[in-house]
């Protein structure tokens, strides 16, 4: 009797198994899945087993967000299908974080989605054609396994319903309950560490909350408190010939390499940056990135706002400045009568700052289009910083009226090589693999090639007559895995070095206590004796208080997304007209020879682009003074040289030269 009893309740559960096999699939699927994308995060099956272990409730967390995607398949025929579809999903978000996490060491957020465009254009440094051809051909197979999938059906049941409402409710319910009491809060200074914390399902869903919060209202009570607690907020003229010329230097991925333990090095690789460090202003500033996200530190250093105003991982520069001008040193120095001039040495529409940098303030914009010569392939790991230099010192030297320079190296950008680099002027030695050495090797040789212009620089500027400022930092740390290792790098990876370097006397002001990229702006004011500008006045006056942090946010949301109130009608920001180029892009003269076409004129790279009637032609690059076009069979009325940035896009004025041109066979 017992037999058979048990033999039927055996039957009963074979049979609820064959009709609701997939709340198995469910709940297996959902821990083998969180197992692997865990492993995927922390880089190894040990440490993701580790994880469980010490984090149990973390890791549930994850599961459950999975489990509830997963839970999508009761409402639908076909389980299979959605099974696969949220495994691929998840699996290639996983993989997606790993390679983002591996290339430029911050973890893969929501905010990724906006920057698709920008890690279209530097793809081809990190992935070769095969690598690329096998990822795509990866992907193509599993879609054909899913569309086979796609016709398995299985009923959808009442209780398939119910129980999607009991599960979904619940875990929805808990993780509203979770982010709102602030059990699991992300480390909104070091990502890596909240993921690595806190797992990556949750994170990654996480970065997506504040995206979907409704926008604080402005607190105009407590700005005009602010204001009127600010009466000695001075607005003193300061006449231009009695400010120096400022060139700030943002450096690429810049550090100090000796702090790395356990390596050597042939000589210093910035001994002109360390000399100089030990007789003017310096020390380290905190950065709100690490080893990408330059624009974060540029709009914080141009600014004086941190990015805490902004959502987790996002781009200033398109979150806001692409319809709205913000006040920034650029319109502080436009009043004082300075010429303010944007430089950067690789391509001008990266981060759009064709566009945004007009809502800083700059009038001029040189960047490596508008720089004269042939430039080669655009690869940004192998850019010269020389030809940087050579425009700040062509900048200053253009007429006499002051300058405020703001300069983006790109010389030191990531991947570093992993090739043996045998006639390196400088060779790294230590007990550590090849593939920790070789890459540190090429980093230190490519910054002392920085040095060397640095060095430059301050010889150049020890030759004028003009009081000159050159304000240098790093705008992050490189991802480096002997940086990332804490046993071999023992210091805060958001701190950068940064060096103010001066032929005039400075305001004997003391730097911010834990200097930060936000406040070196207001520092070099004050050192200037300049008092103005919105951001200046708050962080002279509250950084030492307690309140600081609050002020901060109220006022930066006022300048970012409220009415502008604490700007008081004073220096108020604005779009300026761009000039792209130090000089006019010029045509002088247009010939033909047969099927010839030579235009010649001044200011041509290897970025210009022949256009005759609106039609564009294939160019030859010849000199700066110099393009020709092979083919063209018809009479044009206007030429026009436009200048082709990333993914072939064309920025900044150009020239034009309207003459009847009659080219025949």
């Amino acid at each position: 009797m017992e037999g058979g009893c048990f033999m039927k309740r055996w039957a009963q559960l074979k049979e609820y198994g064959r009709d609701h096999w997939y709340d198995g699939v469910m709940v297996i699927g959902s821990l083998g899945l969180s197992l692997i994308i865990q492993w995927l995060q922390l880089g190894s099956l040990a440490q993701a087993v580790h994880f469980i272990g010490e984090y149990p409730f973390y890791f549930l967390v994850n599961v459950l967000i999975i489990m509830m995607t997963y839970s999508l398949a009761l409402l639908v025929k076909r389980k299979w299908f959605c099974f696969a579809l949220w495994t691929f999903i998840w699996g290639f978000l996983a993989v997606a974080n790993a390679v983002v996490l591996h290339f430029r060491g911050m973890p893969l957020m929501f905010a990724d989605l906006f920057l698709i465009g920008e890690a279209a254009k530097l793809i081809d440094l990190y992935f070769t054609p095969m690598t690329m051809g096998l990822f795509i051909g990866i992907v193509v197979l599993l879609f054909v396994g899913m569309a086979f999938l796609f016709k398995v059906k299985t009923p959808v049941k009442k209780r398939d319903y119910l129980l999607f409402t009991t599960m979904v409710i619940p875990i929805v319910y808990g993780l509203y309950g979770i982010e709102k009491q602030g059990i699991m809060p992300p480390d909104k200074v070091n990502y890596v560490k909240s993921y690595d914390q806190y797992g990556f399902a949750y994170s990654v869903v996480n970065s997506i909350y504040p995206y979907l919060q409704g926008e604080q209202t402005q607190n105009k009570k407590h700005l005009e408190a602010l204001a009127n607690d600010l009466q000695s907020y001075p607005f003193e003229e300061v006449q231009a010939e009695n400010l120096p010329n400022v060139v700030m230097i943002q450096l690429e991925s810049f550090m100090d390499p000796l702090e790395i333990e356990g390596v050597t090095y042939s000589e210093d690789p910035i001994a002109t940056f360390r000399s100089l460090s030990e007789s003017y202003p310096s020390g380290t500033m905190v950065v709100p990135t690490f080893g990408a996200g330059t624009v974060r530190t540029e709009f914080e250093a141009l600014t004086s706002i941190s990015m805490s105003a902004f959502k987790p991982g996002a781009n200033p520069y398109d979150e806001i400045l692409g319809g709205n001008p913000v006040q920034s040193l650029a319109t502080i120095f436009n009043e004082k009568g300075h010429r303010t001039t944007f430089l950067h040495n690789y391509e001008g529409n990266f981060y759009n700052r064709h566009f945004v940098v007009s809502q800083l303030g700059f009038k001029t914009y040189v960047p490596l289009e508008y720089m004269a010569g042939d430039h080669g392939p655009h690869v940004i790991d192998e850019t010269d910083d020389a030809l940087l230099v050579d425009y700040i010192i062509k900048t200053m030297e253009k007429d006499e009226a002051p300058d405020f320079i703001y300069a983006v190296t790109a010389g030191t950008h990531q991947p570093y090589s992993l090739t043996d680099g045998e006639t390196s002027e400088i060779t790294v030695k230590g007990k550590k693999d090849k593939e920790e050495l070789l890459p540190l090797q090429d980093y230190v040789n490519r910054m002392h090639s920085l040095d060397v212009q640095i060095k430059r620089l301050v010889e150049y500027i020890d030759t004028l007559s003009e009081p000159t400022v050159v304000v240098m930092f790093g705008d992050h740390l490189p991802n480096l895995s002997l940086v990332t290792n804490e046993k071999t790098y023992a210091h805060d990876l958001y701190e950068t070095p940064y060096l103010i370097y001066s032929n005039t006397e400075l305001q004997p002001v003391a730097p911010f206590h834990e200097m930060t990229a936000y406040q070196l702006g207001s520092y070099l004011l004050q050192l200037l004796g300049v008092p103005d500008g919105a951001m200046n006045s708050i962080h002279k006056t509250y950084a030492t208080t307690e309140e600081y942090q609050q002020i901060l946010d109220l006022v930066q949301f006022d300048l970012l997304k409220g009415d502008g109130q604490f700007y008081q009608n004073k220096i108020l920001p604005y779009t300026s007209y761009l000039f792209f180029g130090l000089d006019e892009l010029k045509i002088d003269s247009v010939e033909t020879e047969d099927e010839l076409l030579i235009i010649r004129g001044d200011g041509f790279s290897s970025e210009s682009r022949v256009y005759l009637d609106g039609e564009p032609y294939s160019t030859t690059y010849v000199s700066p003074q110099e393009l020709q076009v092979v083919g063209a069979h018809v009479d044009y009325q206007l030429i026009e040289i436009k200048q082709h940035s990333g993914l072939d896009q064309t920025i900044g004025q150009g020239a034009q030269y309207e003459k009847e041109v009659s080219l025949t066979n």
